[in-house]
Parts: structure tokens; sequence; C-alpha cells
């Protein structure tokens, strides 16, 4: 479209210039913004209210060439729009705020952003930017210089210390063991942690273990059971009886909602009524979910926790009920039949902002459940790991690799032998040219482009395929996917942005926000999150907020992981990446790291049970 080549083409300019008002400019942006104005008002009646603009934009991204030229309705210039409604709102307009709250509109905030890739295209301009002079509407209006200065990720990954479980215990048991652990939790994965830990680290002993909760996340994993508990120490649980039917009764979305658990006492009166008859038989009880280690609490029982959600997760939003969780969870913690442990930093954070001492220990994810090492059969395929309702991303990448491809032709590659430079890979997902599913592109490539992008829909979704792909993308909506953790394990090289507008999530977590009055901090200790802070570790719209929480993340405190500011950034390193080396420096982090957790995972169970050193090894 020459208006907005024109209009792109002068505003560079202008930004060259260090973004002065011009008025000339100005009424330029105001002019294309008056001839778009129906493709920028809300459509009532469309899916997240997306306006006429922002479906065109969608559709023209994921349509084949061909098709695309045949539109009835020539393709929408969403992040144009989106550099006009800034200008403006930058000239003083009096409407300053209503104009940048629709250019955070019109990139998809009612979607979860996920319309939001300007920070790759030609505007010099992020959402960020947006973002910037929208929560400080008080503040002098921020340049782009400015804004990336304030918010850019730059994390030391010696900045944050966290606590290992300590050894503690008094009972002596010579002979090998049978631990039988019953398991109260949501999450399959972040369960069989431990019980994968136990088993391969505890070897005079054998474990037996039962999933009181039957429909557990993640659904998407193919034959759950026999993955996650493949070692052979370790047995699937099939048991269906009065106790399974009571947790289907009380948390019946188990597997897929969030919703809170009422009456807690109640149902741990009920659970020791039903279970009264089988409990001499059990050794350990282990909550992933810290409410409903509540359901324990008074059985006299020891209890191991192993925490990858937030602390108000399931806990019902009153505030009674919450004062009455948080001393109850407190107490238990510091009890010596009792051990708790988070899966990262970023939780042990949180946790400490909540309710101040004792700082829970972090055990870092191992997922040793994967059993699968890097081998890229693959080699020339990446693959990506988008987010829940992504709209643009691979059309997005398919529409930049042409312009990637001219640039990679020239390059080497460091890699040697390791990339494995082999003919393209013809497998069966390859046949559509250009594989749709509900209107979304789920492949991209280039012929001159090396690398060939493939979702995680197109694969069996197996962890013995995705540890043969070259690297992958992964797209974060949660500070600490255990994800994340899984592909870390497998040593498979991972690509993640570092532009802070990427981890402004939408996940609700300001349900979980709040602070116990009664909570103590250690004396003389500096407290993880700030003292100083004026936004909540939960806020995860606040670029203010979001800026700290990130140095939490593992993301961005594991050794090797590869970020990039924009996808032409990812799609100009992918092919110089040394694979190899980057291979390398995870398994030698993984091998150290696992020798830490596992010493601290029978120190914990030490702790709870009272079991002595030489039966744990430790």
């Amino acid at each position: 479209d020459p208006a907005w080549d024109g209009f792109r083409r002068r505003f560079i300019e202008n930004a060259q210039a260090g973004y002065p008002v011009e008025r000339e400019l100005v009424l330029e942006a105001q002019g294309l913004l008056q001839e778009h104005a129906k493709d920028l008002a809300v459509d009532e009646l469309a899916a997240y209210g997306a306006s006429p603009g922002m479906q065109n934009f969608f559709t023209g991204c994921n349509a084949p060439p061909g098709l695309a030229a045949s539109l009835p309705q020539r393709p929408f210039c969403l992040y144009g729009v989106v550099a006009a409604l800034w200008l403006v709102a930058q000239s003083g307009h009096p409407d300053q705020q209503d104009l940048l709250g629709h250019a955070n509109f019109l990139l998809g905030s009612t979607m979860r952003h996920t319309l939001d890739f300007m920070e790759s295209s030609g505007w010099p301009l992020s959402s960020l930017d947006v973002h910037a002079n929208l929560q400080r509407p008080d503040d002098e209006f921020r340049l782009p210089a400015q804004v990336r200065r304030e918010y850019s990720v730059v994390v030391d990954a010696g900045v944050h210390s966290h606590k290992q479980a300590r050894q503690q215990g008094h009972r002596n048991v010579h002979a090998p063991i049978r631990i039988v652990v019953w398991e109260i939790g949501v999450h399959a994965s972040l369960s069989a942690e431990p019980l994968q830990m136990w088993a391969r680290f505890v070897p005079r002993a054998e474990i037996a273990h039962r999933n009181l909760v039957r429909d557990q996340y993640p659904q998407w994993l193919p034959d759950r059971c026999a993955t996650l508990y493949s070692h052979p120490r370790l047995q699937c649980d099939s048991i269906e009886d009065e106790i399974s039917a009571l947790f289907r009764r009380r948390i019946p979305h188990s597997a897929t909602s969030k919703d809170p658990v009422e009456r807690i006492d109640d149902f741990a009166q009920e659970f020791a009524a039903v279970a009264r008859d089988q409990l001499h038989d059990v050794d350990v009880f282990l909550c992933t979910v810290a409410y409903l280690c509540l359901l324990v609490d008074k059985l006299r029982f020891p209890v191991l926790g192993y925490f990858g959600h937030p602390l108000l997760f399931m806990v019902p939003r009153t505030d009674e009920v919450r004062r009455m969780f948080w001393k109850r969870f407190v107490t238990m913690a510091a009890s010596a039949s009792v051990g708790f442990a988070v899966s990262d930093p970023f939780l042990q954070m949180q946790y400490e902002y909540q309710v101040g001492t004792p700082q829970l220990p972090v055990i870092r994810t191992h997922a040793l459940y994967t059993d699968a090492t890097h081998m890229p059969m693959r080699a020339n395929e990446v693959l990506v790991l988008d987010r829940p309702h992504e709209c643009v991303l691979m059309c997005i990448l398919q529409r930049l690799l042409p312009e990637a491809a001219s640039f990679s032709s020239g390059s080497s590659s460091s890699g040697g032998r390791y990339r494995g430079d082999l003919p393209r890979q013809e497998s069966g997902e390859g046949a559509d040219e250009w594989p749709l599913h509900e209107g979304r592109l789920r492949a991209a490539s280039s012929p001159a482009y090396p690398y060939r992008f493939i979702t995680r829909a197109l694969t069996d979704r197996r962890f013995s395929t995705f540890a043969q792909f070259r690297a992958v993308l992964i797209w974060p909506y949660d500070m600490d996917l255990i994800t994340f953790y899984e592909f870390y394990s497998m040593a498979v090289p991972i690509f993640m942005p570092s532009h802070l507008s990427k981890y402004l999530f939408q996940q609700d977590h300001m349900f979980y926000d709040g602070r116990w009055e009664a909570r103590r901090s250690s004396a003389g200790e500096r407290t993880l999150w700030p003292e100083d802070a004026k936004s909540s570790p939960f806020n995860e719209t606040s670029l203010d907020a979001v800026r700290l929480t990130a140095g939490y993340s593992d993301y961005f405190r594991f050794p090797a992981v590869q970020h990039f500011n924009s996808i032409p950034e990812l799609l100009k390193n992918l092919p110089s990446t040394d694979f190899f080396a980057v291979a390398q420096s995870m398994v030698r982090y993984n091998q150290d790291s696992l020798v830490k957790s596992a010493n601290a995972w029978r120190a914990l169970l030490r702790r709870s049970t009272g079991w002595d050193a030489e039966l744990l090894e430790l």
C-alpha cells in the first residue's frame, strides 16, 4: 500500500531524528486513522471483540500466497495503525490514553496479545512503547530509547540464591524398604518428578505410589501413565475405589480447571473416613498443590510437598479462608514431619513474598521421565511450541523467511559436523504445502532457508520424537513452564524471546495476589522481592513488575538458552548457531545440578520420615 509505505518511511526518518513532534507527520497519521476508522472499531459479534482490521490481519497472514492476493479486502496494516495511534498520542493529543488503549486492543489485549509481534516488524516501535506510557499516565511521555533502557531483560544468575533442603532425621532403618506414597495433585508431570528421583537415587527403596486424583494435566501427553512412571522401580496406578470417586466429586474438572476447592475441612473429614482402612499402608503423602496439603494436615503422617503452582492456587477467594490457609501452611512448613519445596526461584520468591519465613528450598525440575536425549535426526527441522490461542506466529515466520533465506545463504555454520547439513526431510507432515488448521498455519519453510518450522500439533507428541529436532522454539505463556525443563533435560537447544513484551501474560495471577499480615522475615536477611517495589510479583501486565519477575525465571538463569529480541534476529542467528556447543553446555549443567537435586530429594525424604542417612545414601 503506497500510503502506508510512505508513512512508514517518514516515520522511520522521524525515529532516526529522535521522534520530534512533526505536525505534518501527525496530520498524516490522523488521516490514515480516519480513513481506516471502520477497521479499528470493536466488533461485538466477533471472537474477543476483534475489529474487522484484526480479523483481516489474521486471515491475510495465514492465507496461502495465491489466495492472499484474491482476498476481497486489501491486507490490513495492523502495525502501521498502532504506530499511527502512538504517534498521535505522543504529539500531546487530549485523548492520549484512549489512543494508547486502543493500540493495545489492536495488538490483541483481549486475546492474550497473540497478534503482537510488532518488535519483529519494520516499524521502529514495539508494544512496550504502548504499555510503558499506558501504565504511567502521569509521567512524561517516554520514547522508545528510554523504554528499551528501562525494560530490557538483563539477568545476573548469581543475584538470586536459593536454599537446598537440609538433612535431618533420627530413626534408624537398615533394611531395604518399600515406600508407599499417596499423591494429591492435578499436574501429573509435577508429581512424577520426586517419584522418578527417588526411584533412581534411593536404590535401596522400592516406590509404590497412588494418584488419588485420577484425572490430571497434561491431557495432550500420549500414554501418560507409561511415560511418566516408566522406571523399573515405579508402576502405574489404576485403582478406582471410593477414594478416587471422592476426589472426582470434589474436584470434578481436575485436569482442566483451576476452580477453588470449597470447604477444605469437610473434604478432609470425608477423605479420612473413606481412607481409614487403607491408611495403615501409607508411608508418605506427596502433595503438589499447597492447599490440598491441608487434606492430610491432621492425619499425622509424613508429608512432602513439591509445588509448581502459586501458593493460592485452588484456594477460595475470601480473606477469611486465605488467612486460615496461610497460618496452617506456615505451621506445616515448620513441622519436623513435613518437607516442602518449590520447583523454581520464581515460585520461591512469590511464596516468601506472601508468607515470609520459612523460605522454601528450590529443587530444580529434571523431568527424567522423558527418557530421551537429543539426537537430531530431523536435523533441518525446528519444533515450535506456541502459546494457547496462538494465531499468527507461524504465518509471520513464513512471511519473514524469504528475506532471512537471502541472508542465511551466505552464512556458514560454526557447528561443524553436528549441524547436520542433511537433505530436507520429507516427513508425512510435509505433504501439505500450506498446512492450515482452523485457519491457522502450522508449518513454515522456504526453499533457500536451512530450517523448517513445525508446531507440536504436527507430531505424535512423544518425547522421543521431540528429541529428534534440531532445536525447539518456546513461546512462553507463564514464567515457569514445565515444558522448558523437559526440553532442557533432553539437551535440545532452546530458543526463547527476550523482548519483555513476550512475558506480559494473562494467566489471571492477580487472583493469587495477597500477603499474610502475620508474615515474618528472617532477621538481617534481604527479602527476595524488593521491599521498595511498587508492584506485586503477581502483576503479569505491569512492566515494572515483569521486569523484576523475569530475573527469577530459569528461562534467563539456565546456561546456554538462546535468546532473540525479534523473529528476524532468530532467523538470522539460527544458521550460525553452534548446536553442539549449546547441547554440551546444557548436558554439563544437567549433570552438575542433578547431583544437588538428588541429594536434596533424599534429604527432604529423610526430614519428613526420619529414616537414616545410610538407607537414603546421603
